[in-house]
């Protein structure tokens, strides 16, 4: 038996066909735009991501027996949304998650439901970018498109309809639309009532591995796949790498470094803090998620690569050469505001201590550090919600720098695992798929059979202490960042 993992992201979308081992017998991809056209608004087009998983599934199955594949599931970005008909037809463009054109409406929400409500019934802080705004900026600003509109899909929703014919969701993609109560394990009233529409006009929620059904027979043809596959609910894509990593028991902690850095950990309640880390239903069952996110980390080495015209090979290859060289080098990366724990969206990027003598890899170094420095920040909140972290299970662009995961192991003094697999989302996509097959009793078992790391070994000792001291320096030097 084989099945397809399918994880539509926010620049492309990734197929992998892969067997009950864990073996990924072959993949695809395809990118789609970002259109940014005005300031704040950041959208897509829906057909792209039906085109791409179209071109991804065939190119994944182009070598292989397509009569021994069983079943396909999702995992999705979470909080793109857009308004469709009956028939699963796009009448707006996708309003992504990185779009920030409702900040009245997220205004009007705090004023009507509260901030602090909205976050104790779906887990997530209040925010532009969620589909609650989103849903009232359309009422306010495209009247006819809202009152046409039959659904309001976000990705998971419009992919189902695609290939089941039917707008199903789940609790992890529910929750961050911030229209779902996660205690109650429905669309909020509260919430559609200041929002403006019933649960009529909003998804199905079904249990994630519950089986949505089989492939219509417009997308069998399309992706050249029998309809007799079933499609098993899938989940947001950060649960699905948490499933991909093997974080599935109480204390297994992610650290997902993509644009965003996602640190998820496992726990046995829904973790409300004051801090706001997000709550939310684990795949695993009877286990919940808390997740934090660094909004500028992968996408600060990115911006940075561009501004040097350099590759990140060579920025590797230097930057491990200069941890003495940058000792008085700080960087603190907050390109596109500063996250969790801070959560100043407002405040800017700082360098301290930047002489004459540095070069463009010290500075690397520096920026490299200073992302770390913030993921201790974001694990010292959940240690001081009496989770145990002592390990990191590290996939994503970073956990294939050696470099940059030994400086997050010495900074954090977490015990890294790094992926075998870096394509965890689509790995845990067809974890869910094969555990919704029956094949597996739980994802314990599952991760088991089909997840492989291995541990990365910190040689140099003294460099604990070294790091011990530059974060403390770290720290005194953000009180002045954070006063700014």
């Amino acid at each position: 038996m084989l099945v397809i993992g399918l994880d539509v992201g926010t620049t492309g979308t990734k197929a992998i066909v892969c067997d009950e081992k864990g073996k990924i017998l072959g993949s695809g991809y395809k990118e789609y735009e970002l259109i940014c056209d005005r300031p704040g608004f950041v959208s897509q087009k829906a057909a792209d991501w039906w085109d791409a998983a179209i071109y991804a599934v065939r190119h994944a199955t182009e070598n292989i027996d397509r009569s021994q594949i069983a079943a396909i599931s999702l995992s999705t970005q979470g909080a793109s949304m857009l308004a469709a008909d009956k028939d699963g037809n796009a009448l707006s463009e996708v309003i992504t998650w990185m779009d920030n054109r409702a900040v009245a409406e997220c205004e009007e929400l705090d004023r009507t439901v509260g901030s602090e409500t909205i976050y104790k019934k779906c887990g997530w802080r209040l925010t532009p970018a969620g589909d609650a705004a989103k849903i009232m900026w359309l009422r306010a600003n495209m009247r006819e498109v809202f009152d046409s509109a039959a659904c309001f899909p976000s990705t998971i929703e419009y992919m189902n309809f695609h290939l089941c014919g039917r707008y199903v969701t789940d609790p992890t993609n529910a929750a961050i639309r911030q229209l779902f109560n996660i205690e109650t394990g429905k669309w909020d009233s509260e919430i559609l009532a200041a929002v403006g529409i019933g649960a009529e006009r909003l998804p199905e929620v079904m249990p994630i591995g519950a089986c949505v059904g089989n492939l219509t027979a417009e997308a069998a043809d399309a992706l050249t796949l029998s309809r007799d596959v079933k499609v098993y609910n899938g989940a947001h894509d950060q649960y699905c790498a948490a499933l991909g990593c093997g974080a599935v028991n109480t204390g297994d902690m992610l650290l997902a470094t993509g644009t965003t850095w996602v640190v998820l950990g496992v726990c046995d309640r829904l973790l409300y803090t004051k801090s706001h880390i997000a709550p939310g239903i684990h795949p695993a069952k009877g286990k919940f998620g808390a997740m934090a996110s660094l909004v500028s980390a992968g996408s600060s080495l990115k911006w940075y690569k561009g501004i040097i015209d350099g590759n990140f090979a060579e920025m590797d290859a230097e930057a491990e050469k200069r941890a003495q060289s940058a000792k008085d080098l700080f960087f603190f990366p907050y390109l596109v505001g500063a996250g969790f724990p801070h959560n100043r969206p407002e405040l800017h990027s700082s360098i301290f201590g930047l002489e004459v003598r540095h070069d463009k890899f010290d500075i690397a170094r520096a920026l490299m550090e200073g992302v770390a420095h913030e993921t201790k920040l974001v694990l010292e909140e959940f240690s001081s919600q009496e989770m145990n972290i002592g390990t990191l299970m590290m996939t994503g662009g970073a956990s294939r720098s050696r470099v940059w995961s030994e400086i997050v192991g010495y900074i954090t003094g977490c015990d890294i695992y790094r992926m075998n697999e870096p394509e965890t989302c689509s790995v845990g996509a067809a974890m869910i798929a094969f555990s919704g097959a029956g094949v597996f009793a739980d994802y314990t078992e599952c991760g088991r059979a089909m997840v492989r790391s291995e541990k990365l070994e910190l040689p140099d000792k003294s460099m604990f202490e070294f790091y011990r001291e530059k974060d403390a320096r770290y720290r005194e030097l953000l009180g002045l960042v954070l006063q700014s």
